[in-house]
């Protein structure tokens, strides 16, 4: 029978993490639509006070789900060190696990005025996404061996799709009317694919004879790779295009975009696939005369034989995760800003659904706080917290998302996001009215 082969095991484990990866947006930005980073959820939100924002280096990651409870599968030994129980781990598992995570560096931005009512930026980012999906029986299998499985056919089926790019980008935003505001933004991007995989077929099963324990198997596998490109700039192009309004009052705002709406061609790509019925029945029996080795190596080219794929040369597309967002705020005061927002997003025919509210409050000049409140389709609730920094023309911000899970350790972890960011801003010397004045007495509207 298959025994307990560990490197198997830590193969499935560190897909999770060595696979090029994005997580959900995160929609911490929602609490300040004015700073340059906001244009990540909307072009339409650029910073009309502004004369021109140089963005440093923004950094957002995260895992959205992870599959299995730490908590339960820890424990510690007599010298207070904390062991990870695998099979503990494991039965914690879902019948069906799924795991989104990834990461996304805005390497440099740049927006600037170009007239009274006209903005322009240019950037530059790196971004990945990976989906991987696996049954809790090939984790079992792996770590347990066939016996548990004997006299039953076993569903191994499973897929990672994953994909990292870089991308180039024009923004252009326009404020068609005052009085109220109304600013239109659209956001046209050159991506160049880095590596990507795509499974379009990923079903395998094993049956374990409750007998003489031999094996039979059915594998189809049908998976697209785009190797690490390093030498071929764009050898691999794609293009999209981000769509964003904004409808701004003295005291309320409105605003929606689709976001990432585009493809990647990967022309330097291979097609692999794999459809065939296996079967094992042991290790042969030695001939006369015969060495143990060579009976080893005869075994092992059947076995190579059976599972060696086709590969050919083979472009194909990728579809970037097209999001929706709905976002309206409303001012409390002039340092208090009360917002509620909708978030969907399509990643492998997979519809994601996020609703919230946030609030956000300005201490002092110099600092900013927030938070949210985020409700998924699947019933879970997410917290997240901002922080904001201005130091004269510097401004700084950070938010920890969903950290609310780490704090349910008897629970399955859900998940966390975080980011990180800082402009260079130059102000206008024009009072452009993010909010503009009423001709009401400010003091008399902002009555607390």
């Amino acid at each position: 029978m298959i025994k307990k082969p560990g490197i198997l095991l830590s193969f499935i484990f560190s897909l999770c993490f060595y696979s090029p990866v994005f997580s959900q947006y995160s929609l911490a930005l929602n609490l300040v639509p004015e700073k340059w980073q906001g244009n990540l959820l909307n072009p339409a939100n650029f910073p009309k006070d502004k004369k021109l924002v140089l963005s440093l280096p923004h950094l957002q990651g995260g895992i959205q789900w992870s599959p299995f409870s730490l908590y339960k599968s820890s424990s510690k030994d007599s010298l207070h060190r904390i062991d990870i129980d695998l099979n503990s781990a494991i039965q914690s598992m879902d019948t069906i696990n799924r795991v989104n995570l990834g990461t996304q560096i805005n390497t440099f931005s740049i927006g600037f005025t170009a007239g009274e009512n006209q903005w322009i930026a240019l950037g530059h980012r790196f971004v990945g996404r990976a989906m991987i999906q696996f049954p809790k029986s090939l984790a079992l299998l792996a770590y347990e061996g066939n016996k548990p499985f004997i006299g039953e056919n076993v569903i191994l089926s499973s897929r990672l799709d994953a994909m990292a790019y870089q991308e180039l980008f024009l923004q252009m935003g326009f404020r068609w009317k005052k009085d109220p505001n109304i600013s239109l933004g659209f956001k046209i991007k050159v991506l160049d694919g880095l590596t990507g995989v795509k499974t379009n077929i990923g079903e395998a099963s094993i049956y374990t004879h409750p007998e003489d324990y031999s094996l039979t198997g059915k594998i189809n596998y049908l998976v697209n790779t785009a190797s690490i490109n390093t030498r071929r700039p764009l050898a691999n192009l794609g293009a999209a295009i981000d769509i964003g309004f904004q409808y701004q009052t003295e005291k309320s705002s409105f605003s929606g975009a689709i976001v990432d709406i585009g493809t990647i061609l990967w022309k330097n790509a291979e097609q692999i696939s794999l459809n065939k019925s296996i079967t094992f029945e042991g290790l042969p029996l030695l001939d006369a005369g015969q060495s143990i080795d060579a009976n080893f190596d005869k075994w092992v080219d059947s076995i190579k034989t059976q599972l060696t794929p086709l590969s050919e040369k083979k472009s194909y597309t990728s579809h970037l995760p097209t999001k929706l967002l709905l976002n309206g705020r409303f001012s409390l005061s002039k340092s208090s800003h009360l917002s509620g927002y909708l978030f969907l997003e399509k990643y492998n025919k997979m519809l994601h659904a996020t609703a919230g509210v946030g609030y956000l409050l300005t201490l002092t000049p110099l600092l900013d706080m927030g938070c949210n409140v985020q409700y998924h389709v699947n019933g879970r609730i997410q917290l997240s917290n901002h922080i904001g920094i201005n130091i004269g023309n510097i401004e700084c911000f950070a938010s920890l998302e969903n950290w609310n899970s780490l704090l349910n350790v008897a629970k399955k972890t859900q998940g966390i996001n975080g980011q990180f960011g800082l402009n260079y801003v130059i102000k206008s010397n024009k009072s452009s009215g993010q909010y503009p004045r009423s001709k009401m007495n400010e003091k008399k509207f902002f009555r607390k």
